[in-house]
């Protein structure tokens, strides 16, 4: 009965057009708490440093941020709260600035306000299609098969940034589990990037559209989690993904894989060290 007494967003479809955590950082920031049915409030949050807080109310999502956060920390706490809880709901979220680096960290806390929140927090079910009408994230021409998006990847990569995409050799398999590209970039007189990516040819499109979308976000100079190359250049990229969490490298890939026409999945693939055994074989093929 609880998890009916709130509706955080319109009844919608569960399938393409089902809000995800990508959406929290490329919808208008007002479309995205009115389709979420939240309320930001202002309020003194103790002086522990925490900045924000998402609690699930009976009737609508509230966030609660600490008075004096600049426009653009305001915009990051919402929409760091909102990614999280669209990706998987729980009824108390907390949001902290990183002790390094400038971004922040959001938290399932242990003591949850019982007495305050629902214990069964509902899925964010939204359909967001439509919010997109003809901005800069909605598909150019309109909603393709996985397989023409493919098509328009690689020719983004191949005649827009001037790179190159194949498929894994076939002698370097069987491939390190997890593995799924291997990234470089070189760079020309004028310091563009163009991609080097090598893609494991033996997975699901839907999987290798969202990868190579990724890759080639990765090899334009994205940041993502800090990470360099190794010795040679290269970045390891697994089949393994998680929600957007926030702008970088992530982002970009499924906004670009977007607006090709595919809502993307889970794209924030988890980058892996080195294979010792298959990295020299890898690195004369590129």
């Amino acid at each position: 009965m609880q998890k009916q007494a709130v509706q955080v967003a319109p009844e919608g479809t569960h399938g393409e057009g089902r809000i995800r955590a990508h959406d929290a950082w490329a919808l208008e920031l007002p479309v995205l708490l009115d389709v979420m049915n939240t309320q930001a409030v202002e309020i003194d949050l103790g002086q522990h440093g925490m900045q924000a807080a998402l609690a699930v109310l009976p009737d609508r999502i509230c966030v609660l941020v600490r008075p004096g956060l600049s426009e653009q920390e305001l915009s990051v706490a919402i929409r760091s709260l909102l990614a999280r809880y669209i990706h998987r709901p729980f009824p108390h979220l907390v949001l902290w600035p990183q002790r390094e680096g400038q971004g922040v960290v959001v938290k399932e806390p242990s003591d949850v306000l019982a007495d305050l929140v629902l214990g069964d927090p509902p899925d964010a079910t939204a359909d967001v299609l439509h919010l997109y009408k003809d901005g800069n994230w909605a598909p150019k021409d309109g909603w393709r098969s996985d397989e023409e998006v493919l098509m328009e990847l690689l020719k983004l990569a191949a005649v827009d940034m001037k790179g190159v995409v194949e498929d894994i050799p076939e002698e370097m398999y069987p491939l390190p589990d997890g593995l799924g590209a291997v990234v470089s970039a070189g760079y020309d007189s004028e310091g563009l990037a163009h991609p080097l990516v090598f893609l494991r040819g033996d997975l699901a499109v839907g999987l290798r559209v969202d990868l190579l979308g990724f890759c080639l976000a990765l090899a334009a100079g994205t940041e993502h989690e800090g990470r360099k190359p190794d010795e040679n250049g290269l970045f390891y990229v697994g089949t393994d993904a998680g929600p957007v969490c926030g702008p970088g490298t992530a982002l970009l890939g499924a906004l670009m894989v977007q607006r090709l026409g595919r809502r993307p999945g889970d794209c924030a693939f988890r980058l892996l060290d080195p294979p010792e055994d298959s990295a020299p074989g890898v690195e004369s093929a590129a």
